[in-house]
């Protein structure tokens, strides 16, 4: 049997489904699970985990978001199939659903700072279905300039989505609409993109000033919608804290 490691965050949605659907088919014993939570006691920075959950098969990156629960029960059980998915395809979507790896390329305005083969070896579910990691990586760097402008708007709406979640975590849940439209300036969406795309000044471009035209779009984009961004983010965050039955599991795992 391989080892299954895989490393969620509590507040993850996909991390929250993958774990309940687990716990119903009564495999969670068949996963070592572990939460970013803690990045020392996990080693997240050694382990080079861009996103979660982020599902290892023998130490080597196997799934990451987006992974449907069925997906990861599939990895488990030994019974996942090839999905058909083009690589490069592929590997785009796992940016957009990294908040990290997604602020890493909308600051830098660009792809190639993302290009790690651990992360397309996630993205491509390559010790699964036999993809070549570099080779992914080769093709997205030669279509490199094409594929950032086609997913560049995708990756900005998405990255407006977490600017809210966390704004909502920042004011213990209380966040408004009108409170939340006021915050989102170009100046304070800069400066959070700044901070969510570094590690210390690891991540950082050399000039660390966000390009003007991006973060104005990604202010609009949050402040034409914050009603409807604030009713998702407080359904979404609210079904995980408010689950008493999840965060046992989580506490039976020592996570929580």
């Amino acid at each position: 049997m391989p080892r299954i490691l895989m490393y969620i965050h509590p507040t993850c949605a996909t991390s929250y489904h993958v774990v309940k659907n687990l716990a119903r088919k009564g495999l969670l014993d068949r996963v070592e699970l572990a939460s970013t939570a803690d990045p020392a006691g996990s080693e997240v920075l050694r382990r080079n985990i861009w996103s979660v959950p982020w599902i290892l098969v023998d130490g080597v990156p196997a799934a990451t978001d987006p992974v449907e629960p069925e997906e990861a029960e599939a990895i488990i059980t030994g019974s996942w199939k090839p999905s058909g998915k083009d690589p490069v395809e592929a590997f785009m979507e796992t940016v957009l659903h990294s908040a990290y790896a997604a602020a890493v390329a909308y600051l830098h305005d660009d792809i190639a700072p993302v290009l790690d083969t651990d992360f397309a070896s996630a993205a491509t579910r390559a010790p699964l279905s036999g993809a070549n990691p570099k080779s992914v990586i080769s093709e997205v760097k030669r279509r490199g300039k094409e594929l950032w402008e086609e997913w560049r708007n995708k990756v900005m709406r998405a990255l407006g989505i977490s600017f809210v979640r966390e704004y909502w975590w920042a004011s213990g849940g209380s966040l408004a609409r009108e409170e939340l439209k006021q915050l989102a300036t170009p100046t304070n969406v800069g400066a959070w993109l700044i901070a969510k795309a570094s590690i210390g000044r690891s991540g950082l471009p050399s000039k660390p000033f966000p390009r003007k035209e991006l973060v104005e779009d990604m202010a609009r984009f949050v402040q034409r919608g914050a009603a409807g961004l604030l009713s998702k983010i407080r359904r979404e965050q609210e079904e995980i804290l408010n689950d008493e039955e999840y965060w046992r599991l989580l506490g039976e795992h020592g996570l929580a």
